[in-house]
């Protein structure tokens, strides 16, 4: 989506958006892991989702001479790993625990 700025700055109000939606899903998540049920590896994941967007959007703000800016594209796959993985892992457990349920 940021390569989208250079190619089309019109995508550039589609991407701030899409951060601020996802930052605030994030934290939701976070709240959710914390309430509900869920196993520490769930929790570590959700709880990485946040710092991830804390290093996103540092590597994207903070000018220095080392040009950590290179860090941005990198920790979007990053988010987009945890991401698939903590989705991945929520439905395996509510696809088990509904089994089991049904099998009750």
């Amino acid at each position: 989506m940021g390569v989208a700025y250079f190619n089309n700055p019109a995508w550039w109000n589609i991407h701030v958006w899409l951060v601020r939606g996802y930052g605030g899903l994030s934290l939701v998540l976070l709240g959710w892991s914390f309430i509900a049920p869920f196993s520490r590896r769930i929790r570590h994941l959700a709880a990485s989702l946040p710092v991830l967007l804390g290093l996103q959007f540092g590597s994207i703000h903070l000018k220095s001479p080392l040009h950590l800016e290179i860090l941005h594209p990198l920790i979007g796959f990053t988010l987009l790993y945890v991401s698939s993985s903590l989705v991945h892992r929520i439905s395996s457990t509510l696809s088990s625990s509904n089994y089991q349920h049904n099998q009750i």
